[in-house]
Protein backbone atom coordinates (compact mmCIF):
# COMPACT_ATOMS: atom_id res chain seq x y z
CA UNK A 1 0.00 0.00 0.00
CA UNK A 2 2.78 2.42 0.86
CA UNK A 3 4.60 1.66 -2.38
CA UNK A 4 1.41 2.20 -4.38
CA UNK A 5 0.81 5.54 -2.65
CA UNK A 6 4.29 6.71 -3.62
CA UNK A 7 4.06 5.48 -7.23
CA UNK A 8 0.42 6.59 -7.71
CA UNK A 9 1.29 10.28 -7.29
CA UNK A 10 3.90 10.03 -10.02
CA UNK A 11 1.64 7.93 -12.24
CA UNK A 12 -1.36 10.27 -11.97
CA UNK A 13 0.82 13.34 -12.56
CA UNK A 14 2.23 11.72 -15.68
CA UNK A 15 -1.20 10.68 -17.00
CA UNK A 16 -2.77 14.09 -16.39
CA UNK A 17 0.29 15.77 -17.95
CA UNK A 18 -0.13 13.69 -21.10
CA UNK A 19 -3.85 14.55 -21.26
CA UNK A 20 -3.20 18.27 -20.71
CA UNK A 21 -0.43 18.35 -23.32
CA UNK A 22 -2.72 16.60 -25.82
CA UNK A 23 -5.48 19.15 -25.24
CA UNK A 24 -2.98 22.00 -25.63
CA UNK A 25 -1.73 20.59 -28.94
CA UNK A 26 -5.34 20.15 -30.13
CA UNK A 27 -6.08 23.82 -29.42
CA UNK A 28 -2.83 24.91 -31.07
CA UNK A 29 -3.68 22.99 -34.25
CA UNK A 30 -7.22 24.41 -34.25
CA UNK A 31 -5.89 27.98 -33.92
CA UNK A 32 -3.44 27.37 -36.78
CA UNK A 33 -6.24 26.03 -38.96
CA UNK A 34 -8.45 29.01 -38.11
CA UNK A 35 -5.67 31.46 -39.04
CA UNK A 36 -5.10 29.64 -42.33
CA UNK A 37 -8.80 29.75 -43.21
CA UNK A 38 -8.97 33.45 -42.34
CA UNK A 39 -5.94 34.21 -44.50
CA UNK A 40 -7.43 32.21 -47.37
CA UNK A 41 -10.66 34.18 -47.11
CA UNK A 42 -8.72 37.47 -46.98
CA UNK A 43 -6.64 36.52 -50.02
CA UNK A 44 -9.86 36.10 -52.01
CA UNK A 45 -10.88 39.68 -51.12
CA UNK A 46 -13.53 39.06 -48.48
CA UNK A 47 -14.41 42.00 -46.20
CA UNK A 48 -12.98 42.02 -42.70
CA UNK A 49 -16.27 40.99 -41.06
CA UNK A 50 -16.38 37.84 -43.22
CA UNK A 51 -12.74 37.07 -42.42
CA UNK A 52 -13.34 37.35 -38.67
CA UNK A 53 -16.50 35.23 -38.94
CA UNK A 54 -14.54 32.61 -40.90
CA UNK A 55 -11.86 32.44 -38.20
CA UNK A 56 -14.48 32.15 -35.45
CA UNK A 57 -16.46 29.44 -37.27
CA UNK A 58 -13.40 27.36 -38.13
CA UNK A 59 -12.69 26.68 -34.46
CA UNK A 60 -16.24 25.85 -33.31
CA UNK A 61 -15.31 24.20 -30.02
CA UNK A 62 -13.26 27.23 -29.02
CA UNK A 63 -14.39 30.74 -28.22
CA UNK A 64 -12.02 33.12 -29.98
CA UNK A 65 -12.99 36.71 -29.15
CA UNK A 66 -12.98 39.04 -32.17
CA UNK A 67 -10.46 41.24 -30.32
CA UNK A 68 -7.96 38.37 -30.46
CA UNK A 69 -8.00 38.33 -34.28
CA UNK A 70 -5.65 40.84 -35.94
CA UNK A 71 -5.72 41.57 -39.67
CA UNK A 72 -2.88 43.55 -41.25
CA UNK A 73 -1.64 44.10 -44.78
CA UNK A 74 1.54 45.32 -46.42
CA UNK A 75 3.89 44.91 -49.31
CA UNK A 76 6.12 41.83 -49.62
CA UNK A 77 9.25 43.97 -49.23
CA UNK A 78 8.26 45.63 -45.93
CA UNK A 79 8.54 44.39 -42.36
CA UNK A 80 5.28 42.72 -41.12
CA UNK A 81 5.53 44.68 -37.86
CA UNK A 82 5.03 47.93 -39.82
CA UNK A 83 1.99 46.79 -41.81
CA UNK A 84 -1.32 48.65 -41.55
CA UNK A 85 -4.66 47.32 -40.36
CA UNK A 86 -6.81 45.70 -43.01
CA UNK A 87 -9.97 47.63 -43.80
CA UNK A 88 -12.88 47.49 -46.23
CA UNK A 89 -13.65 49.35 -49.44
CA UNK A 90 -17.01 50.67 -50.64
CA UNK A 91 -17.45 47.75 -53.05
CA UNK A 92 -17.53 45.15 -50.24
CA UNK A 93 -13.95 43.87 -50.49
CA UNK A 94 -10.95 44.30 -48.22
CA UNK A 95 -8.61 47.19 -49.02
CA UNK A 96 -5.47 45.15 -49.69
CA UNK A 97 -4.10 45.75 -53.17
CA UNK A 98 -3.60 42.73 -55.45
CA UNK A 99 -0.15 41.32 -54.74
CA UNK A 100 0.01 42.65 -51.17
CA UNK A 101 0.42 40.23 -48.30
CA UNK A 102 -2.27 39.81 -45.66
CA UNK A 103 -1.38 38.64 -42.16
CA UNK A 104 -3.98 37.01 -39.92
CA UNK A 105 -3.00 36.63 -36.24
CA UNK A 106 -5.16 34.64 -33.86
CA UNK A 107 -4.61 34.51 -30.09
CA UNK A 108 -6.29 32.16 -27.62
CA UNK A 109 -6.13 31.48 -23.89
CA UNK A 110 -6.02 27.72 -23.29
CA UNK A 111 -7.75 26.90 -20.01
CA UNK A 112 -6.14 24.00 -18.18
CA UNK A 113 -8.48 21.08 -17.58
CA UNK A 114 -6.38 19.88 -14.66
CA UNK A 115 -6.91 23.03 -12.64
CA UNK A 116 -3.99 23.98 -10.43
CA UNK A 117 -2.00 20.80 -11.00
CA UNK A 118 0.12 22.48 -13.70
CA UNK A 119 1.07 26.15 -14.17
CA UNK A 120 -0.85 27.12 -11.00
CA UNK A 121 -4.07 26.87 -13.03
CA UNK A 122 -3.26 29.99 -15.08
CA UNK A 123 -4.36 29.84 -18.72
CA UNK A 124 -1.68 29.35 -21.36
CA UNK A 125 -1.60 31.88 -24.21
CA UNK A 126 -1.25 30.32 -27.65
CA UNK A 127 -1.23 32.14 -30.95
CA UNK A 128 -0.88 31.49 -34.66
CA UNK A 129 -0.29 33.61 -37.70
CA UNK A 130 -0.68 33.02 -41.41
CA UNK A 131 0.39 35.19 -44.34
CA UNK A 132 -1.14 34.91 -47.82
CA UNK A 133 -0.90 37.04 -50.95
CA UNK A 134 -3.99 38.99 -52.05
CA UNK A 135 -5.20 37.71 -55.39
Amino acid sequence: MVEFAIVAVLLFTLVFGIIEFGMLIKDYLAINHAAREGARSAALGSPTSVIVARVESTAPAMTVPAGDIALTTGSPTSDPDTWTSLGDTADGKNDAAPGDLILVRVSYEHELITGGLFNNGAPIAISAKMIMRRE
